[in-house]
């Protein structure tokens, strides 16, 4: 488990090939992202300035800073690439977002695709994919599987597939499976046991729960268990995931498990 300690503003960004702590500064409108001493992005925008602005995810791609933020009243993702800054208005309750190669799928949770008539009109396509340089929107899943979309947690993706877990209220919970090749969701499976997040490392999912994270195959059925030190995670203030690492983070590191190097 790799330890990193933290400072007063960072924050961990999760990357595919192995993520890093940065530290940001906000002021006026301004955000500044750090990595050491370097200076990563930069961006200007008027929400920042909001009482209530929140760095709530930041994830790396390539040359992309993809920083997923809450101003009070929507979710927003901001995008800094080579110099150039995008941002997208998402609405209220967005479960989790991916960024693969120049797209971003965004997916909501049950209060996005259901919740306040004041909310953004995309939260009800319940899974969508923008092109981070156009802004074009792509509804992906069609009226007869959004209606299966109770409550989602989270997603993952292998490359090939994204994978769902949505929760049920009779304790069904289940995954479902949308290929990124044929642009159909299949292999619906209802979980006989508990599962807070998925993760990915190349081909594999991986789920985890509590200080446990299982490999698992396509029917979801555990092939291995790797057990996380219950001191550390009896000590987290917040949990958060992306991609293949789970950070537990405390009052002052982060813990690191990086599944790629397992």
């Amino acid at each position: 488990m790799l330890k990193i300690k933290k400072q007063a503003q960072s924050i961990y960004a999760f990357k595919e090939t192995g993520g890093e702590v940065l530290n940001f500064q906000i002021e006026k409108n301004c955000l500044k992202l750090f990595s050491g001493e370097d200076i990563l992005c930069e961006i200007n925008d008027e929400i920042i300035s909001k009482r209530y602005f929140k760095v709530k995810e930041v994830k790396l791609s390539d040359e992309k800073v993809c920083i997923f933020c809450h101003d009070g009243v929507y979710n927003y993702l901001l995008i800094s690439c080579i110099g150039r800054h995008f941002k997208y208005t998402l609405g209220e309750g967005v479960a989790d977002f991916l960024v693969l190669n120049d797209e971003a799928y965004i997916i909501y949770s049950e209060e996005g695709m259901f919740g306040s008539e004041e909310n953004l009109p995309i939260a009800q396509l319940g899974l969508i994919k923008i092109d981070i340089f156009t802004g074009g929107i792509t509804a992906l899943l069609d009226d007869s599987i959004l209606e299966t979309l109770i409550d989602v947690q989270s997603m993952s993706c292998n490359n090939k597939i994204i994978r769902i877990l949505c929760y049920e209220e009779n304790d069904d919970d289940f995954t479902l499976d949308y290929d990124l090749i044929s642009k159909k969701v299949r292999n619906k499976v209802v979980l006989d046991y508990t599962v807070s997040g998925l993760l990915s490392v190349g081909d594999n999912f991986y789920a985890w729960y509590r200080n446990r994270i299982y490999q698992v195959n396509e029917s979801m059925e555990i092939t291995e268990e790797i057990i996380i030190d219950k001191k550390v995670y009896d000590e987290v203030s917040s949990i958060s995931i992306g991609y293949s690492e789970l950070v537990l983070e405390s009052e002052n590191e982060f813990n690191i498990v990086q599944l790629s190097k397992l």
